[in-house]
């Protein structure tokens, strides 16, 4: 049965390259003839397709009758054919109707052949031999978004795995950089690929990250990158995702998360100017890492070679307390629209750090203190709309830098009262304090006062 629909297939193309040899002398019959034929090719590659799913043997007898070769042809040929009936659509228009029909046999010619890449290395070996680079690149530049879809599942399944040659050659040759730099545009909108998605996850799994960081690292792609590694982060992996990769872990690599910490330490100025009101656009990078990184300390069972950094959390509390020097945050601070920029959540998202990275580790609290971060985390303690949340972390980090440790405390117990502040907030809202015996604090409440119009 498989070698009859192989012979079906050839001679259904054979049929198809004669009668478009010239379109202009296509009969009413012969226009006809050609559009069954196609619509009959592709309706077998997709019965060929379903009898492939989840069934080994079927698989193997598909390869071993030479199909493979025989739909890796049907690629090329109804590619050239959709082609040239596009390029003399205007001198012949009924020949309109084929490019459509061309379309639908490439996907499911792709679909197929996917679908037989699957956890078999020899296929895809195959496969990449016949496709890469030309035919791929090609096709992720086609006009249809289910063709370029279907050409990111391929080269998923050719590289998502550790060894994988497909994947060396792909990394040190242009043309294969080139094709990574295109998946990942088609995760970004209009296109939103799942398979381009799922192609990028693959990389970072197999400890590619800091390859295709270096490959996208000057456009705007390193941000969807980023935004890959986040969302990867944030997500637990799923039963679907885990049979997908197969034997391939699907967390990401710790390795990984060392590399940003790296780049963030090298890059640490772009922090404390963007925090301080200095316009870096180049530092929006270093911004997503931080956010990443805050993500993933608090990932303490899963990545505790990134939370015991002592180095990076020295980084951490001097950035934190360079900005704190350079533009102390104001208790007082007006309420007013924020509009979400480059240092949005900075003071907020360096506390979150220092706060995961102290949590039960007494030589990670000691060092916070002898860098003279305890203080610095005091003097956050405020509302600030640029840091949302950052009086809640705050009490959060102080609460784990005095955990089971007494020289960290005896600075809270060392604390003296200063002064009283009272703001037109509190005013406001009829709420004032005041120092009464013994220097205690006492809130009173008095006539609020009404808002100047």
């Amino acid at each position: 049965k498989q070698w009859y629909q192989r012979r079906v297939a050839i001679m259904a193309g054979n049929d198809v390259k004669n009668k478009v040899e010239n379109l202009s002398k296509l009969t009413q019959r012969d226009v006809d003839t050609v559009t069954v034929t196609i619509i009959a090719t592709a309706n077998i590659i997709r019965l060929l397709r379903n009898s492939v799913i989840n069934l080994p043997r079927n698989q193997f007898l598909q390869v071993k009758t030479g199909l493979l070769d025989c739909i890796l042809d049907s690629v090329y040929f109804y590619h050239d054919v959709g082609t040239k009936c596009h390029r003399v659509k205007h001198k012949i228009p009924y020949v309109l109707t084929y490019t459509p029909l061309c379309i639908e046999v490439i996907r499911a010619a792709l679909q197929l052949t996917s679908n037989l890449c699957v956890g078999n290395h020899a296929v895809q070996g195959a496969v990449w031999a016949r496709l890469y680079p030309g035919m791929f690149n090609t096709l992720l530049n086609s006009i249809d978004k289910q063709v370029k879809n279907y050409v990111c599942a391929i080269l998923f399944h050719c590289t998502a795995w550790n060894g994988s040659a497909a994947l060396e050659e792909m990394m040190n040759g242009e043309e294969g950089k080139q094709m990574i730099r295109q998946c990942i545009g088609l995760i970004q909108p209009p296109n939103s690929l799942d398979w381009a998605q799922l192609f990028v996850e693959g990389l970072i799994c197999v400890e590619r990250f800091t390859c295709v960081f270096e490959i996208c690292k000057d456009d705007n792609l390193v941000f969807t990158l980023l935004e890959v590694l986040s969302e990867k982060v944030k997500s637990a992996p799923s039963a679907t995702k885990k049979q997908l990769f197969g034997e391939l872990e699907s967390a990401v690599p710790v390795t990984t998360f060392l590399f940003l910490a790296k780049l963030f330490a090298k890059n640490r100025q772009h922090i404390i100017d963007l925090a301080t009101g200095v316009n870096v656009p180049e530092g929006e990078v270093t911004v997503r890492i931080l956010h990443i990184l805050a993500k993933v300390t608090g990932l303490f069972e899963h990545y505790t070679r990134i939370t015991n950094n002592t180095p990076f959390l020295e980084c951490v509390v001097k950035i934190l307390n360079e900005i704190n020097t350079k533009k102390p945050i104001r208790f007082d601070q007006p309420k007013e629209e924020v509009t979400p920029d480059g240092s949005f959540a900075i003071r907020r998202e360096l506390i979150r750090v220092i706060t995961n990275m102290c949590s039960k580790n007494k030589a990670h609290q000691d060092k916070v203190r002898l860098l003279g971060g305890v203080h610095t985390v005091l003097n956050h303690c405020v509302v600030d709309q640029q840091n949302p949340y950052l009086q809640q972390w705050c009490i959060v980090a102080l609460r784990m830098l005095m955990d089971d440790n007494q020289e960290n405390q005896d600075i809270i117990r060392g604390l003296q009262n200063q002064n009283i502040e009272n703001n037109e907030a509190m005013k406001q809202l009829g709420i004032e304090v005041a120092k009464m015996d013994g220097d205690k604090p006492r809130v009173a409440v008095v006539h609020p006062t009404e808002p100047e119009n």
